[in-house]
C-alpha cells in the first residue's frame, strides 16, 4: 500500500514532469524539513513509468538509511539496494541509493561498477552540498551535464542558499517547485514556531568569518564560557522544562560543556558528536526518543537527517550568520507530533557589530532583533499585517517586540508622523513613513502617491486613487524614487503644492477640531502637540470604515 501524496507533493511531482517536458533536465526543488521530500521521489518510479534505475546520492550513511527506509515505506513494492562501504546494491535494484564518499572518491572502483546507461533519474538529497567535487564527479559519469541528455537530475533541499555564496546555478539549472517555511506552517503541514531573544554580554565582534559563517574554534573560545553556559541552562528551565530539546553547539567541548552544566543542574542530558562511537551514539538518541533524557546537545550532527518529530524545544548556543544552518537547525522541531502545539526556540544572542547573525524572526521577514516573546511567527506576522492595515503610521521594522507594538498602537508617537530621517535633505514635499517600510504622500481630491520596495530589489512610485493604482516610475534608491515622484508632483499636480509642500505654514498649526473629532471617532487618541499635518498623515492613511 503506497502513501497517500499531500497536495504539494502532488504539485511538486506535476511541476518536475512539465520541466523535463519542457526541456529542463537539471531541476531543484525546495521543500522545508519535514514536509516528506523522500515521499516524493519515491513516486518517481511509477510517476515517470521508469524503465531503467534510479539513483540517490546522500552524503552520510544516516541519510543513506532513512532514504532507503523511507522509499520502503512510500511504495513497499520498489527493490531498494544501499551502495556504500562494504554494501552493495542488488543488480536488480530498482533504486540505489549511494554514497556520495564512496562514489565521489578520485578514480573510485564503485563508481565505474555502475553502468550510467542503466539510470534514468539522480536524485541528490540535501542539495546544497552538489556543488562539491564528489558530487560533480558523480554527475559526470552518469552524463547529466551533457546537452542532449535525456536523463533527468532533481535535487532537493530546504534552501538554495549556501553557507559560502557558491552558486547552485552552477549544478541546477532551475527551481521547478519551492515552499517556504511559512508557508507549510499557515497550511497546517508544519509545527507553528514560538520564539524568544535572549541576549548575552558575550562579544562576537573579533572573531574572524570564514565563507560567510565565524570559525569554529575561535567561536567557540568566545562562547564555550561558565557564565554563557549558565544562562543557557537557566533559559531552558524558564522556557522549555518538559519540552523534548535539541541544543546546537558549536563544537564537541561546546556540546560536552553545555550536556554536564545541565546535568549538574538535575536536568537528564547527554551529548552527542561525531566523535561518538555509532552504537553509543544511536543508543542515547534512543533514550531521548522515549523520554529518559530532557535534553541532547550536539554540534553539526543533527542538522541533516535526523528524523524525531516530538522535539519541541530548540537551544540554539551556537550563533550563526548562515541563514541555510540556521533552517537546518530549527527544522528538526519542525515535524508534527501528537499533542505538540507548536516548537519554541530560543536564539541566545551575543552582542555583534555588524548585527548579521541569523535569528528566527530574520528568517520570517521581521527585523532581526524582534523579540517574539514566546508568541509564535504566525501570530507576529498576524499582528504586523493587522498594523500595516489599520495604524499604517506605526513604523513597524523599529519595532522590536510584540509588546512594542501594541504600545505603539495604542499610543501615537509623533516622530512615526514626521519626515523618515533617511529622506531628510533629499525631499521637498511633506512624506510619511507607514508600517510596511514604504513611503506615502497625500496629494488633493483623495489621491496618494506611494513609494515602496520591489521583490527585484528597487523602488516603484504609485499614484493611487481609492483601488486603482498607476505605476509612475521605478528607481536604485528611495532617494532617487523621491526625485521622481516630485517632478511628477511639480509638472502633474502642481495645484497640490500648497498642500504638499513640507514647508508649508498650516502644517505647523495645531490639529484642527474636525481633524480630531474625525480620529477620535476612529477610536485614535490624539496626543498633546498633533499637528494639522501629522493629522492630516493620519487621516490620510486610515483604511475606509465599515
Amino acid at each position: 500500500m503506497t502513501v497517500e501524496l499531500r497536495d504539494y507533493q502532488a504539485e511538486c511531482l506535476g511541476a518536475i514532469g512539465r520541466g523535463y517536458r519542457a526541456g529542463i533536465r537539471r531541476q531543484l526543488v525546495c521543500l522545508p524539513t519535514g514536509t516528506g521530500k523522500t515521499v516524493v521521489f519515491a513516486e518517481f518510479p511509477r510517476y515517470f513509468r521508469m524503465q531503467n534505475q534510479m539513483l540517490v546520492l546522500a552524503h552520510r550513511e544516516e541519510l543513506l538509511v532513512q532514504a532507503r527506509d523511507k522509499i520502503r515505506r512510500a511504495d513497499p513494492t520498489l527493490r531498494v539496494g544501499i551502495e556504500m562501504a562494504t554494501q552493495q546494491a542488488a543488480p536488480d535494484s530498482q533504486v540505489v541509493v549511494a554514497s556520495v564518499p564512496t562514489l565521489g572518491r578520485k578514480g573510485s572502483a564503485r563508481l565505474q561498477r555502475l553502468d550510467p546507461d542503466r539510470f534514468f533519474l539522480i536524485v541528490v538529497d540535501e542539495a546544497h552540498h552538489a556543488t562539491a567535487a564528489s558530487y560533480r564527479r558523480v554527475l559526470d559519469h552518469f552524463g547529466v551535464f551533457a546537452p542532449d541528455t535525456r536523463k533527468l537530475l532533481v535535487g532537493f533541499t530546504a534552501t538554495p542558499k549556501r553557507g559560502d555564496g557558491q552558486g547552485l546555478d552552477e549544478v541546477f539549472e532551475d527551481i521547478t517547485f519551492s515552499k517556504t517555511l511559512p508557508e507549510m506552517i499557515s497550511a497546517g503541514h508544519l509545527a507553528p514556531v514560538a520564539g524568544y531573544r535572549v541576549e548575552t554580554e558575550v562579544d562576537l565582534s573579533g572573531v574572524r568569518t570564514r565563507m560567510g559563517d565565524y570559525v569554529s574554534a575561535q567561536l567557540s573560545d568566545a562562547v564555550n564560557v561558565e557564565e554563557r553556559n549558565r544562562i543557557v541552562v537557566e533559559v531552558h528551565r524558564e522556557h522549555l522544562t518538559g519540552r523534548p530539546t535539541l541544543c546546537f553547539c558549536v563544537d564537541v567541548a561546546h556540546a560536552e560543556a553545555l550536556a554536564a552544566a545541565f546535568r549538574a543542574a538535575g536536568v537528564r542530558s547527554a551529548s552527542v558528536t561525531g566523535e561518538l562511537d555509532r552504537t553509543v551514539r544511536a543508543r542515547t538518541l534512543e533514550e531521548f526518543r522515549q523520554g529518559h533524557l530532557e535534553v541532547v546537545t550536539n554540534c553539526m550532527v543533527l542538522t541533516e537527517g535526523y528524523d524525531e518529530p516530538s522535539v519541541a524545544g530548540i537551544l540554539l548556543a551556537r550563533p550563526t550568520r548562515s541563514s541555510l544552518l540556521y533552517t537546518q537547525m530549527i527544522g528538526r522541531g519542525t515535524r508534527l507530533h501528537p499533542g505538540k502545539d507548536d516548537v519554541t526556540v530560543i536564539d541566545i544572542v551575543d552582542v555583534t557589530r555588524d548585527h548579521k547573525l541569523a535569528t528566527l524572526p530574520s528568517l520570517f521577514g521581521l527585523a532581526a532583533e524582534f523579540n517574539l516573546e514566546g508568541r509564535t511567527t504566525t501570530q507576529a506576522q498576524d499582528a504586523i499585517r493587522w498594523v500595516e492595515a489599520n495604524r499604517p503610521w506605526v513604523s513597524v521594522n523599529s519595532v522590536r517586540s510584540l509588546s512594542e507594538l501594541r504600545y505603539r498602537c495604542q499610543k501615537i508617537d509623533l516622530l512615526d508622523l514626521q519626515t523618515p530621517s533617511e529622506l531628510a535633505g533629499v525631499c521637498e514635499l511633506a512624506w510619511a513613513g507607514t508600517a510596511a517600510g514604504a513611503y506615502r504622500l497625500g496629494l488633493a481630491r483623495g489621491e496618494a502617491l506611494s513609494i515602496a520596495p520591489t521583490i527585484l530589489g528597487d523602488w516603484e512610485v504609485v499614484l493611487r486613487r481609492g483601488a486603482r493604482e498607476t505605476r509612475l516610475a521605478r528607481a536604485l534608491t528611495p532617494a532617487r524614487a523621491v526625485g521622481k515622484a516630485e517632478a511628477f508632483v511639480r509638472e502633474q499636480r502642481s495645484d497640490a503644492l500648497g498642500l504638499v509642500l513640507a514647508s508649508t505654514r498650516w502644517r505647523r498649526a495645531p490639529a484642527s477640531e474636525k481633524q480630531l473629532q474625525i480620529l477620535r471617532a476612529r477610536g485614535i487618541e490624539a496626543p498633546d502637540g498633533l499637528t494639522k499635518g501629522q493629522a492630516s498623515h493620519l487621516i490620510g492613511m486610515l483604511p475606509a470604515p465599515g
